[in-house]
């Protein structure tokens, strides 16, 4: 069976969202470290899709005591989600021109998705696989067996490039070939991976 390749937004495909940008942006009135806190316990229940986007915002928005609106924050959002890598890029364009199949796997909420879309041309993804819709993410085991179901291949046929060691030893656990990676190493190590036989395009 063919190999497939996998891949991560956040880190690998894309810079990851620049938090203290936008904490400074909607001009919070709280702690820096008070506002992380309570934006990482809000963002796992946005990103297993519990809560919307818009929910999201607004809680954020009224524990920072902060008077931009929903829409004004979504602007700031924006401005925060980073640039594409592009050796990144380069390398799922050159996975595609083999006739390879390529995927998206991400810890994400529908914000994300919508700001990534308007970076990127996402039919270069075969299909996406996103926390929000699938109800759990990559810390979990449960998100990399929908992944090897929905594909219908056998684990050591998937190729799983991740920038966080969590996700990658959850995906390991289950048989998938899982590699630590940023957008910033990727073109290092990708050849690396070829020359020790590891990836063959």
């Amino acid at each position: 069976m063919q190999d497939v390749y996998v891949f991560d937004m956040g880190g690998v495909i894309k810079e990851s969202f620049n938090l203290e940008k936008f904490y400074l942006n909607i001009e919070a009135t709280i702690k820096f470290e008070d506002f992380k806190k309570y934006w990482d316990e809000n963002i796992l229940v946005a990103e297993i899709g519990n809560i919307s986007s818009d929910e999201f915002l607004y809680r954020i928005l009224q524990y920072s005591s902060s008077a931009k609106t929903i829409e004004e924050a979504k602007k700031i959002y924006g401005k925060c989600t980073g640039n594409l890598y592009g050796d990144t890029i380069d390398i799922l364009y050159l996975i595609k021109s083999k006739g390879k199949k390529i995927y998206l796997l991400s810890n994400l909420k529908q914000i994300d998705f919508d700001y990534l879309k308007t970076k990127l041309d996402i039919n270069i993804f075969n299909d996406v696989f996103l926390s929000y819709k699938l109800g759990c993410i990559k810390n979990d085991t449960k998100i990399f067996q929908i992944l090897i179901d929905k594909l219908g291949t056998n684990p050591n046929n998937i190729y799983f490039f991740d920038d966080k060691k969590e996700n990658i030893n959850s995906a390991k656990k289950l048989g998938i070939r899982a590699f630590q990676i940023t957008g910033n190493t990727i073109k290092q190590k990708w050849t690396k991976l070829q020359e020790n036989g590891k990836i063959s395009l």
